[in-house]
Formats: structure tokens, C-alpha cells, sequence
């Protein structure tokens, strides 16, 4: 199973999917502050046992101040 993250400015998507590319999970949440956004998409992820997580975003994610 793999997730993927698509970290916009405007809002994240959060998925997770086969190795076929069947989609099945999606979720969409406005971006606000990391203190928000990103705890959803953990707790999202440590529902499934992913093989590798994809992330597509327009800039460096910093969280806890560590560089993602």
C-alpha cells in the first residue's frame, strides 16, 4: 500500500492507494498552520501499513523543526 501527499498552499490532499494506482482514500483539508494541517495528515497514515509515502509540494515542509 502506498500514501501520497500533494502539500498546496491553498490545500492538502492525502491518499492512499495499491500498487495498481487504485485510489482508496482521499482526503482534502485547507492548509492553515502546520500545528493543524499536519497532525490530520499523520493521524490519517497511521491507520494503513504503508510501503513508502510520495510527497509533492511548492516548498520545504518544516514541522517541529525538522526539515521534511
Amino acid at each position: 500500500m502506498l500514501g501520497a501527499i500533494e502539500a498546496g498552499g491553498t490545500k492538502f490532499v492525502y491518499a492512499v492507494g495499491d500498487e495498481k494506482g487504485n485510489i482508496l482514500e482521499r482526503i482534502m483539508i485547507p492548509t492553515t498552520v502546520p500545528d493543524d494541517t499536519l497532525p490530520k495528515v499523520i493521524e490519517f497514515f497511521r491507520q494503513y501499513d504503508l510501503d513508502a509515502i510520495g510527497i509533492g509540494s511548492f516548498g520545504p515542509i518544516v514541522y517541529l523543526s525538522i526539515l521534511i
